[in-house]
Order: structure tokens, then C-alpha cells, then sequence
């Protein structure tokens, strides 16, 4: 049976079976109600004669007569029991056997209401239309008539059953005809539908049903024809699958032979982490060689640097990069890229990794050479430039007034001779400066410079620069003004370095602008503060606004245009504000103006002193002629013995045996001056200092360690001065004057300044040697100094230190040594 077949039989039989079900309640109904007329006029006609032929009988009393006559009709179909009611209401005569049952009702009807038809329920007999008519219109009594309702069921029972018998009867002769037509419709369909899950699984060989010319006929032909042109369509998309594939292993094949031999490292990690793929010189550079890290998360089987990097790079949607550590000590510069596969919608990041440790040892090499070179070049520039200024002072203060000015020539070469004498301390004075900025850059690139980060207000450095940059201004008739947030909060920073970014962009600025103003801008832009450097000069070209800010470029044509700097300013700047945690970038109209701007974050929070009670200690009384010295050593014997030469010299000494107690002597009783231990248990001597420099109680009183720690943890230390142990006692007392009051007349103690500049751009607050002065360029020269017999302080600044045998040198009888921040 197909499948047609059994869907619309199905259909049928539901339609049929209601249509049969429906038809048979109808007729039902209507029979009900033509049989129910018919035992009412039966019913009236019975009663009606009754009481016709029963008054006479009754007038008589003659009870036998009147129920031999309702016997009589007893016998009709339909009729279920019969009784006649006399005019006293006294059933005279019925047909129930044996006695007439209590609830049949007897109606009485008069002559005005003619006939009643009634219903009426008789328990143990039934359902019955009972029919009352008056005798003699009532005068004589009535007779009821009682039809049996199971008559009437019983004939629509028999009349429904045969209904539905001839409808099944015709049910069974229309499915017999129907099988027969839709079976020769369903062959040709199944055959069709055979055909068509054959050309579905590709067998273009089938050979279509045999069809005629009606609508399955043409529907045949139509697949056949089909069937055909998929044949040639398909056969020409396999060879062109074939050749795509092959095109495409060979593809993969090249771009997996250039994963598999990139000198870098290649490494695809997805959305969640997971490696999707990596290439043998990654595993490589981390001695991974042979493992199989697919599928593992990124941070467990790599430093997780790169995982940070490819979640950076993620989040920010931008190229994120970074340095690692590769296997074997080297250096590997990693650079993270998010995308998005193309047609979908998962992402992904890709990290390469490149081996630079050679490019780093040639860096730190370029930075050695330039620092020593420039070192090597301040010794004979300080000495040039020196002696010019004071050949300078002397032709203008000795010889111009010995000559005789009234001579035209003689004046004009005084003229000549003294302009002379200023270019070349201005080109002298111009060289320190490139020597400076050359320093400068090489100490940030190497991580030897040194910065003193601590909350800074950016509008104090802002009004610094701008008062120091003022006269520069001026002199070329510019406008040097500052617009300033009033509610501008703090940022952590190095002032001094903050102050050399204004000011080297503000030069810049005074450099390029010939008429009209430079205006600082400082406000508070998303969290950040953001400051500007505009200016009315004549503007950058697009193409050279980020080629600025790389070491010794500079905009425009230097080949055909004069070079106005040394080209480090910008490259400086730019080192400074990113060691703050910020980004700096220019903006310029040619024609109209540049701005550099920079954004700074702010501070995060404050550093607050310790608020507990601090407890009373024996101090030594304030005498106001007395200045405040606190010694901190864990050594008593320390202790005492630099607390007896500080006493016997005039000054207030209190000690402490620990950084804490130091902490609470500081704040209690406010020294003038604080000597520092750094080895000590419990809280060392940098912590100490760093705890008093974060307190604005304390972070102005000058530290100066006394140790016998290396050189890398005496300049670490944070403090103003370094001595070396043991102490000489006039060392001692001429550094602590120092610190205290600068240098007295008295004070000719002889100082050798150990520095390639000569110390000249060392702290004067450390470095006050009234007496004689003597500067050392390079180590050899120094241990000459002291082999020759220099008794004296030996000042030597904390970078060169680090390489320096102080032991050696403390032991030269006379000779003092103290260490002092670059």
C-alpha cells in the first residue's frame, strides 16, 4: 500500500465517518420527532374514542364494561396503559396489573382545555406520553392514555443500524474504486520518486520511468532532462574540487614550509587561550623542541608574559608588544595582533617572537660607546669652554681698558675679538648641551638613570618652565602663557625630569615660531591629565610628525636646511613621559602651528604617616644654638662613638638602634640632619629612608648613610649622602656641615671629584669644597691622585661607584670617601 494511498484513505475515513455520523444523528432526530407526533395523534384518537363510547357506562356505574373497552385497546402498538377517572376523580377502571401504580399522574382537564399531552415517568415501567380527554367535556369524568416511549427508540435503533450498515456497505465500495484509481496513479509517482533518489545519490546512469503523456508523463521527462545537465554539471565541479584541492595542499604545503622555517617565532593562540598553532622556532627559543603544546592553554606552557601579551592585545583590539625571556638567558621581542577569521566569528590572536639578543648586545654596546665617547668629549669641552669665559672676563675687564678705543681699527678688532670669544662660548656652551642630551638618552635606553618618583603638581612644574622659559620668549617677542586646570590633581613623577620635558618643548617652540604666542594648556582629560604645547610657528608635515621623535631626526630637509638642535629633545621627552606611564604625540597645520601633547596618569592615592601615639623618649633638650643630629646604627659601640664627635663638635645628638625607633625620633623630635645604617635588623636603613622621604614631616631632612654595604645598595639607598665605613672624624663633621649649612670659610679641606664631566653637574648641596678642587675623569687617574698622597674627601657619584673598589680606596690614610647621587 503506498504511501499516497495510505494518506488519503486516511482523509476519507475521516471525512466519510463523520459525514455517516452526522447524516445518522440527523435522521435519528428527525425520526424522533415524526414518531412522537404520530403516538400523540394515536394517543388522541385512542382517547378521544374512549371517551366516546364510555359515558353512558359510566352514568350507569357499569365499572366491567368500561374496562373491557380500555382493555381492547391494550392490544394497539404503542399503547402502555390505559385509565378512565370518573367525575369524582376515582379511577374507575385501568390496565396496570395488578393495582394502578401511586405516581401516574391524573391530569384533569376541563372542556375550555380540550386535549393534555403530557410526559410522564412511571418507576418500573417506564417513559410514557400520556394523552387525557374529557368525557362528556368532564362532566362525566376523563380517560388518559399512556404511549410507550421505548416503541419510538426502538424503531430509531433498528433505522439507524441499517443506515449504517449501507453506509459501510457504500464505505467499502467507494475504497475498493478508490484503490484502483490511486494505485494507477501511485505506480508511476512511486517509480518517479525511485528515479529522483537515484539522481539524489549521484546515479546519473538510472534510466527514467517509462512515462505517457499526462502530467506525471511530462513531470518524468522533465527529470530526465535534469538529471542529464547534473550529470555535465557535476562531472565539471568534481575535476574542479580535484584541482582546487591539489591547488590548495600545494598552497598549504608552501605556507606550512615558511611557518616551519621563519627565523621567528610564529604562535596563533584562540579566544580562550588555546594554542591553534606554532612553528618549531618558538619551541626553539623556549628549548621546547619535540613537544607538542597544541591545545594546551598559552600561559601553561609558555612565560606568561605572552599570555598577558595576547589577552592585551585582545582587549585593546591593537598591537600589544613586549619583551621576554627566551631559554638559555637570550631576549626575545614579542609582538601580539587580534583578527578575526574571515565568515566568522570567532577571534584570535597572533603572536611573533624574535630572537633580539643579539640587537640588544649591539644596543647596550652603542650605549657604552656614546656614553664613554661623551665622557671623553666633557673634559676637553669643559676645559675649552672654561678657559674661553674666563679669556672672555679678562679681555673685557682687563685689556679693552688698556687700549686705546679712539683708533677705528683697533676698536673694530676689539669688537671682532669679543664677539669671537662669544660664538665660541656659545658653540661651546651649545656641544655641552648635545654632550648632555647624548647622556641623557643613552642612560634611559640602558635602565641606568635614575628617577625620584613621588606625587608632583603639574602646575608648579608648569609654572617653573614657564618663568624659566620667559626671557627666551621674550627676546624674540613671543607671548609665553599657561592655561591651567585650578583642580588639577597630583601625578607620581620626577620633577626635575617633568620640568625638562616643558622646557624642551617650549625651546622647540621659541625655535620655530617667529611671530606670535606658545600657550600651555593642563587639564583633566578621562582620567588622565593631558598637557599641551601650542604654538603659531610654521608648523610639521604630516609625514614628519611621528619621524620627530626618533633620536637625531629633525623636520624638514637637514641636508638643505640648517639644523636648529641636535635632534635628542623630542626622542628625550618621549622616554621621560612613557617611564611616567604616558603617551606623548605632536599635531600641526603647516602654516598655522604645532601642538605636542602629553597625558600623564594621575595619582592613584597618597601616602599618609603612621597616626599611632608615638611614645616619649629622653631627648636631648632644643637648644636653639645647637643644631639636631640622629644617629641610627644597630651598633651600640657605633652609636657611641659618632655620637661623642658629633657632641664634642656642637651638635644636639639623639640615637636610635633601629629603623623603627628612627621612624618615631623623626617625627617626635625633627633632626636637622640624620645619619643612617643600612644593614640593621628588622627594618633596614632603605626602608627607613624611604618611610621618611614618603612623610612630609620628614622627606625634607637630609639622610646620610654610613655603611659598610656594596656599592649597588649605597646607591639604591635613597639617601643625600654615602660615607664609607670606618669614618674619618673630619670627613664626618665636614659632610654633616655641609648638609647642614653649606661650607664655611674655614673649611679648606681638599676634595677630589672622581666624574667624566667634572663634576659639574653633580648636586652643589653635596658637593661644597671651598678649598681645593680637583677633578678625575677616568679611574686610573684617580688612584694616581690618591698614590701620590691626596688627603682629602674623595666625592664619587653613585653610577661610577658600582665598579669602584671602595675598600681600597677608604684605607689611603687622610682620604675620605662619599658617595653622592648623579
Amino acid at each position: 500500500m503506498s504511501r499516497i494511498f495510505r494518506k488519503t484513505l486516511l482523509v476519507i475515513v475521516l471525512v466519510f465517518g463523520v459525514s455517516a455520523n452526522a447524516t445518522a444523528l440527523l435522521s435519528a432526530w428527525l425520526l424522533h420527532r415524526h414518531l412522537t407526533d404520530e403516538y400523540v395523534t394515536k394517543g388522541r384518537a385512542i382517547a378521544m374514542a374512549i371517551a366516546a363510547a364510555s359515558p353512558d357506562a359510566l352514568v350507569a356505574g357499569d365499572a366491567a364494561s368500561v374496562q373491557a373497552m380500555i382493555d381492547e385497546f391494550l392490544h394497539i402498538d404503542g399503547v402502555g396503559y390505559v385509565f378512565v377517572v370518573d367525575r369524582m376523580g376515582r379511577v374507575t377502571a385501568h390496565t396496570f396489573m395488578p393495582v394502578m401504580p401511586r405516581s401516574v399522574p391524573v391530569v384533569t382537564v376541563g372542556h375550555a382545555q380540550g386535549l393534555s399531552v403530557d410526559d410522564a415517568v412511571i418507576p418500573e415501567h417506564g417513559k410514557f406520553i400520556q394523552v387525557t380527554a374529557p368525557i362528556l367535556a368532564g362532566e362525566a369524568g376523563q380517560v388518559s392514555v399512556g404511549m410507550d416511549k421505548a416503541g419510538i427508540w426502538r424503531v430509531m435503533r433498528e433505522a439507524v443500524i441499517r443506515q449504517e450498515a449501507l453506509m459501510l456497505v457504500i464505505f467499502a465500495v467507494a475504497v475498493v474504486i478508490f484503490y484502483a484509481l490511486v494505485r494507477g496513479i501511485a505506480r508511476p509517482l512511486t517509480a518517479l520518486a525511485g528515479y529522483a533518489v537515484k539522481i539524489r545519490d549521484h546515479d546519473f546512469s538510472a534510466a527514467p520511468p517509462p512515462a505517457g503523456d499526462d502530467e506525471v508523463g511530462v513531470l518524468a521527462r522533465a527529470m530526465a532532462s535534469m538529471a542529464d545537465q547534473l550529470a555535465v554539471q557535476v562531472t565539471g565541479l568534481k575535476q574542479a574540487v580535484a584541482s582546487t584541492t591539489l591547488e590548495l595542499k600545494d598552497s598549504l604545503a608552501h605556507i606550512q614550509a615558511i611557518i616551519d622555517n621563519l627565523v621567528d617565532g610564529l604562535l596563533v593562540v584562540d579566544d580562550e587561550g588555546r594554542i591553534t598553532l606554532l612553528n618549531p622556532a618558538l619551541l626553539a627559543m623556549f628549548d621546547l623542541t619535540g613537544a607538542d603544546p597544541t591545545g594546551r592553554n598559552v600561559r601553561d606552557a609558555f612565560p606568561a608574559v605572552l599570555a598577558a601579551l595576547a589577552a592585551a592585545a585582545r582587549r585593546e583590539s591593537g598591537l600589544c608588544a613586549d619583551e621576554v625571556r627566551l631559554a638559555g638567558g637570550g631576549t626575545g621581542k614579542a609582538v601580539a595582533t587580534p583578527f578575526t577569521l574571515p565568515g566568522e566569528a570567532r577571534a584570535a590572536t597572533i603572536l611573533l617572537v624574535r630572537d633580539i639578543t643579539v640587537e640588544k648586545e649591539v644596543d647596550r654596546m652603542k650605549t657604552e660607546f656614546i656614553s664613554t665617547v661623551s665622557h671623553e668629549l666633557r673634559t676637553p669641552l669643559t676645559s675649552v669652554l672654561g678657559f674661553a669665559k674666563i679669556i672672555r672676563r679678562k679681555f673685557v675687564d682687563l685689556v679693552t681698558p688698556a687700549l686705546d678705543t679712539g683708533n677705528p681699527k683697533l676698536a673694530r678688532g676689539v669688537e671682532q675679538i669679543r664677539d669671537n670669544l662669544d660664538i665660541i662660548v656659545s658653540e661651546g656652551e651649545r656641544l655641552t648641551e648635545l654632550v648632555d642630551d647624548v647622556l641623557d638618552i643613552a642612560k634611559m635606553e640602558s635602565g641606568r638613570c635614575e628617577w625620584d618618583m613621588k606625587p608632583v603638581h603639574l602646575a608648579d612644574v608648569i609654572d617653573h618652565a614657564v618663568k624659566t622659559a620667559a626671557p627666551l620668549a621674550a627676546r624674540k617677542g613671543l607671548s609665553l602663557t599657561s592655561r591651567i586646570d585650578p583642580d588639577l590633581p597630583a601625578v607620581p613623577g620626577d620633577r626635575d625630569r617633568l620640568v625638562q620635558v616643558l622646557l624642551n618643548l617650549i625651546g622647540n617652540a621659541i625655535k620655530f615660531t617667529e611671530t606670535g604666542s606658545i600657550v600651555l594648556e593642563a587639564a583633566i582629560q578621562a582620567g588622565d591629565i593631558r598637557v599641551a604645547v601650542r604654538d603659531t610657528g610654521t608648523g610639521i608635515a604630516a609625514a614628519d610628525l611621528e619621524r620627530i621623535f626618533e633620536k637625531f631626526k629633525q623636520a624638514g630637509d637637514t641636508l638643505t636646511e640648517k639644523p636648529k638642535g641636535t635632534g635628542l629633545g623630542l626622542p628625550i621627552c618621549r622616554q621621560i613621559v612613557e617611564r611616567h606611564g604616558g603617551r606623548i604625540w605632536a599635531e600641526s597645520t603647516p602654516g598655522q602651528g604645532s601642538a605636542f601633547i602629553f597625558i600623564l596618569p594621575v595619582l592613584d592615592g597618597t601616602v599618609t604617616a603612621d597616626a599611632c601615639p608615638l611614645p616619649l623618649y629622653a631627648l636631648p633638650p632644643r637648644d636653639a644654638n645647637s643644631r639636631r643630629v640622629l644617629v641610627v646604627d644597630d651598633d651600640a659601640a657605633v652609636r657611641r662613638y659618632l655620637e661623642t664627635i658629633l657632641t664634642e663638635a656642637g651638635y644636639a645628638v639623639a640615637t636610635a638602634s633601629g629603623g623603627g625607633e628612627a621612624l618615631r625620633l623623626a617625627a617626635l623630635w625633627q633632626p636637622e640632619c640624620i645619619t643612617m645604617d643600612l644593614h640593621m635588623p628588622g627594618m633596614d636603613g632603605r626602608e627607613t629612608i624611604r618611610q621618611l622621604r614618603a612623610d612630609d614631616a620628614t622627606r625634607n631632612i637630609p639622610v646620610m648613610v654610613v655603611t659598610v654595604a656594596s656599592s649597588r645598595e649605597r646607591a639604591q639607598s635613597g639617601a643625600d649622602a654615602v660615607m664609607v665605613k670606618p669614618v674619618d672624624e673630619e670627613a664626618l663633621l665636614a659632610a654633616v656641615k655641609n648638609l647642614l649649612e653649606g661650607p664655611g670659610e674655614d673649611d679648606v679641606r681638599p676634595c677630589l671629584v672622581y666624574a667624566a664631566d667634572g663634576g659639574r653637574r653633580l648636586s652643589r648641596r653635596f658637593l661644597m669644597c671651598p678649598g681645593d678642587v680637583t677633578a678625575v675623569a677616568h679611574e686610573a687617574h684617580l688612584w694616581q691622585a690618591v698614590e701620590r698622597g691626596f688627603v682629602g674627601t674623595v666625592f664619587v657619584p653613585a653610577s661610577l661607584g658600582h665598579d669602584l673598589d671602595l675598600a681600597r680606596l677608604s684605607a689611603f690614610p687622610g682620604v675620605c670617601v662619599i658617595i653622592i647621587p648623579d
